[in-house]
């Protein structure tokens, strides 16, 4: 067992732990433990299973990709310094070696651990996963020029299978970030949407890469009030992503404190300013559905208008606009209030949708998503799948330029 007050003082100076309090400090040395490891022993191979962060108290480890005479030292770490952080995130097999340079001394933390206590922090979050991001980087970055480094050495021998090698090396590489991508992006995104009677929830989010920032989510407030969220942050890939889960979790904070949607927006507006600069725009509606009366109050900053189809399939945009949040200083909104009734649907989109264009350049439009509105539908599943369709058909072999996201709310009665 560890040294709890020492432990608690070698986590303080690992940067993504930086803002915890001194409980938090004391609550994960408690769980951690010490372990020695001889020069040259393995602490972890490539392909094992781990979640778990190690801190070295003294000594250097070496982090190191392959085998034999193909291994490659990504990095070496000294005291002071963190390894296996990755596998926080990522919960899959270790993508890398790590093996004890000298005689060394580490501090080993749960990761679940680490993770429970980083999700009462979303600002420590954020910033852990800019140092995550950083090595991660940082890791490719030393592979890849190892790898080259080798490819170099071996040119005159092997000219004729250079570039099919630097071909396999870049194919294994694009592979493992798409994979990291995806299940960061998977497990943002609601599992399952609510069964409730009278009501059918369904959504969908496609990025436009491996990772984007649309997202939607229908989120429990009390036994009879939940809200129902699409937005859409600015730009795409993994930084939009890592926004994106960092807002989602403010809203879902401030949701389930406030029952006002012009509430909820302004104060995580107020909070992303503090945690960022106004230069990533999030636009969104927000709103709270009362499942017992179909009554809904909301507010839409800056987002896209959402669409009520009625039963006899005419199709009219929801009243209310207002500025984005963290676009600017300020933020606009106006709380507005509408009633789902019996039949009719509530059609919540982002603009990825309505801009996708086809090879000549041509949006889809508003009026092409209202047409597909106004047909008899069956189901909210079935009238997510017939406008992800009708989107595809309109595309046809143009690239998804656009991030994509929908959620519809039906009232069945």
């Amino acid at each position: 067992m560890a040294d709890t007050k020492a432990t608690a003082t070698l986590l303080r100076t690992v940067p993504f732990l930086g803002g915890l309090s001194g409980a938090d400090y004391a609550a994960l040395a408690r769980r951690s433990r010490e372990r020695a490891f001889k020069a040259g022993k393995t602490i972890f191979r490539e392909g094992s299973q781990g979640t778990t962060l190690w801190i070295i108290k003294d000594g250097e480890v070496d982090i190191v990709k392959g085998r034999g005479r193909d291994e490659v030292t990504l990095v070496t770490r000294r005291a002071g310094e963190f390894f296996g952080e990755m596998g926080i995130i990522e919960g899959a097999k270790r993508s890398a070696t790590t093996r004890a340079r000298s005689d060394v001394t580490l501090i080993e933390v749960p990761g679940d651990t680490v993770m429970k206590t980083l999700l009462k922090h979303p600002p420590v979050l954020l910033e852990t996963t800019r140092q995550l991001s950083s090595n991660l980087r940082q890791a490719d970055t030393t592979m890849i020029q190892g790898l080259k480094k080798k490819n170099a050495e071996l040119r005159r021998a092997y000219k004729a299978l250079q570039e099919a090698q630097d071909e396999i090396v870049e194919k294994k590489r694009l592979e493992r970030e798409l994979e990291l991508a995806r299940e960061l992006q998977d497990s943002l995104l609601p599992r399952e949407l609510p069964h409730l009677p009278g009501l059918q929830f369904a959504g969908r989010s496609r990025p436009a890469e491996a990772v984007g920032g649309d997202f939607y989510d229908v989120i429990p407030i009390r036994s009879n009030l939940f809200g129902l969220l699409i937005a859409s942050v600015a730009g795409q890939g993994l930084f939009a992503a890592i926004f994106m889960a960092l807002t989602r979790a403010l809203i879902v904070s401030e949701g389930q404190r406030q029952e006002h949607p012009h509430v909820v927006a302004s104060n995580v507006h107020r909070l992303l300013l503090q945690l960022a600069k106004p230069t990533m725009p999030v636009s969104m509606f927000y709103g709270l559905i009362d499942v017992r009366e179909g009554a809904v109050t909301y507010v839409n900053a800056g987002h896209a208008a959402p669409l009520v189809r009625n039963a006899d399939g005419s199709v009219a945009a929801l009243a209310g606009a207002g500025t984005q949040l963290a676009a600017s200083l300020r933020v606009q909104v106006d709380e507005r209030a509408t009633t789902v009734q019996a039949g009719q649907t509530l059609v919540l989109h982002t603009e990825g949708l309505t801009r996708t264009e086809n090879p000549a350049g041509e949006s889809f439009g508003a009026a092409r998503l209202k047409a597909v509105l106004g047909d008899q539908m069956t189901s909210a599943e079935d009238l997510v799948d017939r406008l992800f369709a009708a989107v595809d058909a309109h595309r046809a072999e143009a690239a998804q330029r656009r991030d994509q996201a929908l959620l519809v709310v039906h009232a069945s009665g």
